[in-house]
């Protein structure tokens, strides 16, 4: 699972290229059953919650702040006027934390 979220994550950042090259997206038709898809990966993950907490580097409020920037970024990553500075540093932080995440506890499937 968690290695699919990377691998979501990772796919954001081409959506949010091609919006970035003048690629526009249909809000019904791409958005809505791309960010269904990411939501049902994230209510996966809350599901595991409490394994995550146990981490060293993770506590409640980060382990909210992971999800809610996930969210936001799969909507984002379809719209050209989105902040590229904004994007990748949120982008970047969620990485770090996923990876993390995959380091010491695996996929979690």
């Amino acid at each position: 699972m968690i290695q699919d979220l990377i691998n979501e994550l990772n796919k954001m950042q081409q959506i949010f290229k091609n919006a970035k090259d003048d690629h526009e997206y249909d809000f019904y038709k791409d958005v809505v059953p791309f960010v269904e898809a990411v939501d049902e990966l994230l209510d996966k993950l809350a599901l595991e919650q409490h394994t995550v907490l146990q981490l060293q580097y993770m506590n409640e409020q980060k382990f909210q702040l992971l999800i809610d920037n996930y969210k936001e970024l799969s909507v984002e990553c379809h719209y050209k006027r989105t902040s590229k500075k904004l994007f990748l540093e949120k982008h970047k932080a969620v990485q770090h934390d996923l990876s993390y995440i995959y380091t010491h506890l695996g996929d979690l499937s």
